[in-house]
């Protein structure tokens, strides 16, 4: 099984370099490998990319992670030989050294897999950073078993709702039936969410996500729940809009009603945290309705294209 892969990079060139080298060290190598840089610093872009001669670098305009991953998996397909995955990744992570290997195998042995990953943990290597995504009842997706000390309870091979955008990795022969528009990730969510929108539409068009234990990653990840507030206010925008927008674009009209005491409870709720403890939020309700006819529409290609009840799904 061949694959390549691609990095969307923004200001993180310390993390990069940590990733590069990890890649390089696979024991399945990567056709190719590209990054994406949003230019924050030329100098040290440069000095990675004449380390790096190996690795396709582009620098271009910040295009959000959605935009960002679209372009470099657009390059990678367009100057690599055939391939038959491409693995996203953030800079922040770096893998163990038979990661890749062990998850492209995983993949092949189930053909109706289009999108996988692997067990990731924190640096400490003990923590789980994500053991695959959940997405319950009131669909506000959550990694499993993050933050809580590796025991092996989640060691099994399995098929589960989502998969992290921090490390995925993609079926070629699925890219194109996953696309909306030539777009495989919204590129209208600019940051966080646009992983499980994807994944959500890979399952309604038919297809599963897969998460391999064996393939380990360490993510330092930036964004943990005590660190919430570090987090610019105008990203946290981004995905408090996105989670309504992936549930406008996915989610059926009986999965809806089905789960509507849910999803009421946990409106309600964090309504009441966005009054009392994050006002600075509020004004992501406006962006969301500015968002909604555009998603509106985007649901429409989706859910004519929809191959599997919302039952099935989760």
């Amino acid at each position: 099984m061949r694959w390549c892969a691609g990095i969307v990079n923004h200001g993180s060139y310390d993390d990069l370099e940590g990733c590069l080298a990890s890649l390089a060290k696979q024991t399945r190598g990567a056709a190719a490998v590209s990054v994406y840089d949003t230019g924050e610093d030329p100098d040290r872009f440069e000095a990675l990319r004449l380390g790096h001669p190996d690795v396709m670098f582009e620098s271009g305009p910040n295009l959000g992670y959605a935009g960002g991953a679209n372009r470099v998996i657009a390059q990678l397909l367009e100057s690599a030989k055939p391939v038959d995955f491409v693995l996203v990744m953030n800079p922040d992570v770096e893998l163990e050294a038979d990661h890749a290997e062990r998850l492209c195998d995983a993949m092949a042995d189930d053909p109706g897999v289009a999108i996988g990953s692997g067990k990731l943990l924190r640096p400490d290597r003990k923590t789980i950073d994500s053991a695959g995504i959940v997405i319950p009842r009131h669909r506000r997706p959550r990694d499993r078993g993050s933050e809580k000390t590796d025991d092996g309870q989640f060691d099994a091979t399995e098929r589960v709702d989502a998969a992290s955008g921090a490390a995925m990795m993609l079926r070629t022969a699925a890219i194109d039936d996953l696309a909306i528009e030539g777009e495989l990730f919204d590129e209208s969510f600019f940051a966080y969410h646009e992983d499980t929108d994807l994944c959500w539409r890979a399952r309604l068009f038919g297809w599963y996500v897969l998460y391999e234990p064996s393939a380990v990653g360490l993510h330092r990840r930036g964004w943990q729940r005590d660190r919430r507030t570090r987090v610019p206010v105008e990203t946290r925008r981004h995905s408090f809009k996105n989670h309504y927008l992936q549930l406008v674009k996915n989610e059926t009209t009986g999965g809806f009603v089905r789960n509507l005491p849910w999803l009421l409870t946990w409106e309600v709720l964090r309504l009441g945290f966005v009054l009392l403890r994050d006002h600075w939020m509020a004004t992501a309700y406006l962006d969301a309705m500015r968002a909604l006819p555009e998603a509106r529409r985007k649901r429409r290609l989706i859910q004519a294209r929809a191959r599997r009840a919302n039952h099935d799904l989760f």
